[in-house]
């Protein structure tokens, strides 16, 4: 489904779906939402969209995890994106459950599904972790559950989500959506008309899960790799995931800039090897760099990981990542490569990845960040000056820095 078509459904529907919601919450006072007593409850994330930031939630995931190691924790994301929560490895595989977004008449068949899924598993608590779209806050009252946390549009800052949440969470736009994830679940040791809640700081969390190597599937990286390229002579690998995909092509650095880093990084070390990944989407982009480099150490791996976890291995391989804000930087956060995020429409204070080694590059023109909850990530620009103000050679000096870094690290073991 079109993301045009998907907002249109959901401030349509979305909406009045909301406010119908809030109101029969209001009247009846929950009374087909209790659950019947006795068993152990379970707890419910709701994040269906954002890929990247079900990662920047592990920590949010962890910390409910070993708040109640008895107690069941659930989640729900669209199916298309579900392989981002596998490779956290949190959650019994029997309390993920995935919805498909693929037409109106699916999300409607596993809506119904969900509704069962929450009874089967005696959801009494809903904490819902998106931002941008208003289904999710109506999953959560179909959850059954009798605690609903969400972020609340108090200032209009966000959407408006009706009024059947129990715990209106304050979203602040001036913190890490790591800390703003860890808001929603502390609001469940608050008092609840105390709002906005929370009314206590929140240190920014570490990002401490990290992806094993698996080595199957290393070795078939490698030997895609392998084919494409002679390993025996490289001992650095380089990155490029160059195009931000067609959800938010507004996030793109230009892939002449790309390529021109490309050139000075081979340039300067002949045991270096500069790879393009990214999804099959991105090939024309790909060519393009691959044509203005045209050097036998730069070589087009776009489409060759099959899967995110693929990806992951070839995170395990690289020493360093450069790439437009997206989903690859996070999924990078689990391993031990260095990354490069270039920000422009968005800002790294809200959606930087949380890795040991990530540099973020960002110059804060007056009119960024476009992409907010306040639009619904929906920019009037058609020239991303912000992206194009980062120069080539801010990224090389970063580049040079994190890659001698690495090397540093190797001498030493």
């Amino acid at each position: 489904m079109k993301l045009s078509t998907m907002r249109s459904i959901d401030a349509w529907v979305g909406r009045p779906a909301c406010f119908l919601l809030g109101l029969f919450v209001r009247i009846f006072g929950g009374l087909f939402l209790r659950q019947p007593q006795g068993a152990q409850r379970a707890l419910l994330f709701i994040e269906l969209s954002e890929m990247g930031s079900t990662i920047v939630a592990a920590s949010t995931i962890q910390r409910a995890l070993a708040a109640n190691p008895q107690r069941p924790v659930c989640f729900v994301i669209f199916k298309k994106n579900v392989s981002s929560l596998h490779l956290l490895g949190l959650l019994e595989e029997r309390n993920v459950f995935t919805i498909r977004d693929d037409s109106l008449v699916h999300m409607l068949v596993d809506t119904l599904r969900f509704v069962f899924f929450c009874r089967a598993r005696r959801i009494d608590t809903a904490i819902d972790l998106e931002l941008f779209a208003r289904v999710s806050s109506i999953l959560s009252l179909l959850s059954g559950a009798s605690a609903r946390v969400g972020f609340d549009n108090f200032h209009g800052e966000g959407l408006y989500r009706g009024a059947h949440l129990t715990h209106r969470v304050q979203y602040n736009p001036y913190q890490h959506m790591a800390q703003n994830f860890q808001a929603l679940l502390g609001a469940l040791d608050c008092d609840p008309r105390d709002i906005p809640l929370i009314k206590r700081e929140i240190p920014l969390p570490e990002l401490t899960v990290r992806a094993p190597v698996r080595q199957d599937l290393y070795d078939y990286v490698r030997a895609e790799l392998g084919k494409l390229a002679d390993l025996s002579k490289i001992e650095r690998i380089v990155l490029l995931n160059h195009d931000a995909g067609k959800l938010l092509p507004i996030r793109t650095w230009p892939a002449p800039r790309f390529a021109d880093v490309a050139r000075a990084l081979l340039a300067e070390d002949e045991q270096l090897l500069v790879v393009l990944c990214g999804i099959p989407d991105a090939q024309d982009s790909a060519r393009e760099i691959m044509a203005r480099v045209a050097h036998p150490r730069c070589v087009n791996f776009v489409g060759k990981t099959r899967t995110l976890a693929d990806l992951l291995q070839l995170f395990h391989q690289a020493d360093l990542l450069i790439s437009n804000d997206s989903g690859p930087p996070h999924f990078a956060s689990l391993t031990d490569i260095a990354t490069i995020t270039l920000f422009g429409p968005e800002t790294p204070r809200l959606y930087g990845p949380l890795g040991p080694r990530a540099v973020h590059l960002y110059k804060a023109l007056a009119c960024s960040p476009c992409l907010t909850a306040a639009n619904h990530r929906n920019s009037p620009c058609q020239d991303n000056q912000c992206l194009k103000a980062i120069g080539v050679d801010e990224v090389l000096a970063h580049a040079r820095k994190l890659l001698g870094e690495r090397r540093a690290l190797a001498r030493a073991r």
